[in-house]
């Protein structure tokens, strides 16, 4: 039989270790964190507007209507530009 002494030790060792340690924020106060979160949100979507990748030449992202008047545009150019014969 157990000795009621380790029985104790180990429930007041359990508790220890259950019981919740509030975290320590890096920031001052609730108010600092708001602003540092808000500049880093800033941050992102300033960089997404102005990110130019291999896809986004243009910086715009081409919508349907973009694209057809494109084409349309480039078929008018090719025919006023080849030469009188093949017309």
């Amino acid at each position: 039989m157990t000795k009621s002494t380790d029985v104790h030790d180990l429930l007041t060792a359990y508790q220890k270790q259950a019981r919740k340690i509030p975290a320590k924020g890096v920031y001052a106060s609730r108010q600092r964190q708001a602003e540092v979160q808000a500049a880093h949100t800033r941050k992102i979507m300033r960089k997404r507007r102005r990110s130019v990748g291999k896809s986004n030449k243009l910086g715009c992202r081409f919508t349907a209507e973009m694209r057809v008047a494109l084409i349309c545009d480039m078929n008018f150019w090719r025919w006023y530009a080849a030469p009188t014969a093949s017309r």
